[in-house]
């Protein structure tokens, strides 16, 4: 039973990412679809060029591979949740070529791609408001870049309005069980920071140019990270983990130094009122009491109890320095991810 809870909390996690998917996929296909109309529908020759490197290996691709890759995505996610959704309008590959060597109504296309994503969101949300929710989310969070690249330096600041930030960073906070490890806290880290940042009213147009190619290369972060093309940690550099475990153990290492020495003093002050006491009391005891084998049980006992008492000390500090540790490793993570994914 428990393992049927787990596939379902797993297969219900999936549906949910791949819904924030689908929705940025929307915005981007149709981002790249007019940006790739404004370069003048220039479909590339097939014809190779044997002094240059191959696009892929040095991701250069062009404004055509983006677009046909994007529309590609856009497809096989369609395809892989498990609710039946209507055909999307755009076609894929051989269709697409004819498509655009035809010229392609950017306005039309612009509707029907609206129409579709509103049947996707209402088919989704009827099967699981979730799903559903997810679906505008991811849709809301590439519109940060996408719909600011059309609208260019001048007007794209409406889209970096404090409360929308704020708002789409909550959102995710409350998909957060449904994202890669740490994709929450970097979306919610990198919106405040552009909301932070973003006052864009102070800018001059070269300023503004700047910002918005900032928000770009931030885009592709949140890209990498939800598509899973890249983890969060696998932005940590290999002197990252080395300051990670230093710092960590550093700060451990003076805390338990400090309850150490906080221990120390405490038994050096009962010691020292013990030892006044003990002159005092053997030279009044007289030698019967000195062989009173209940005094001296009562003693050994007490002895005992002590050491008893000073192990379960040294075990629960012991457990408390190692969770101190990891948390404190966890913390220092964090924030080199934090460092690692802002472009802002």
């Amino acid at each position: 039973m428990a393992d049927q809870g787990s596939d379902s909390k797993s297969t219900g996690t999936n549906q949910v990412l791949l819904a924030v998917r689908l929705g940025w996929l929307t915005v981007e296909t149709f981002g790249r679809l007019r940006r790739y109309a404004r370069s003048g529908y220039h479909l590339p020759e097939l014809q190779g060029d044997a002094s240059q490197r191959f696009d892929f290996s040095d991701r250069s691709l062009s404004e055509h591979d983006e677009l046909f890759f994007a529309v590609d995505q856009l497809h096989r996610t369609a395809a892989r949740l498990k609710t039946e959704l209507p055909p999307c309008p755009l076609p894929a590959q051989a269709a697409l070529v004819q498509l655009l060597a035809g010229g392609i109504d950017l306005n039309r296309c612009q509707g029907e791609l609206d129409e579709w994503s509103r049947q996707v969101w209402t088919t989704l949300s009827t099967e699981d408001e979730l799903t559903g929710r997810g679906f505008t989310y991811g849709g809301s969070l590439a519109d940060t870049y996408w719909h600011a690249d059309v609208l260019g330096p001048d007007r794209f600041a409406q889209l970096l309005r404090p409360p929308r930030l704020e708002y789409l960073a909550a959102r995710f906070d409350s998909i957060a069980n449904h994202l890669p490890e740490h994709v929450a806290r970097v979306l919610h880290h990198t919106l405040y920071k552009l909301r932070d940042e973003g006052r864009l009213e102070k800018l001059d147009a070269g300023g503004k140019k700047q910002a918005l190619e900032r928000l770009e290369s931030q885009a592709k972060v949140w890209h990498d990270l939800l598509f899973g093309s890249r983890s969060a940690d696998s932005y940590l550099l290999a002197s990252d983990h080395r300051w990670i475990t230093l710092g960590a153990l550093g700060v451990t290492l003076a805390l338990a130094l400090a309850i150490v020495f906080g221990v120390w003093l405490s038994a050096l002050t009962m010691s020292r009122v013990g030892m006044t006491a003990l002159p005092t009391e053997i030279g009044q005891a007289s030698f019967s009491e000195w062989l009173d084998w209940q005094k001296w049980s009562t003693l050994l006992a007490t002895l005992s109890s002590m050491v008893v008492l000073f192990t379960g000390l040294v075990t629960n500090v012991s457990g408390w320095i190692i969770a101190i540790y990891q948390r404190l490793k966890g913390w220092l993570k964090l924030l080199f991810i934090y460092h690692r994914t802002s472009r802002i």
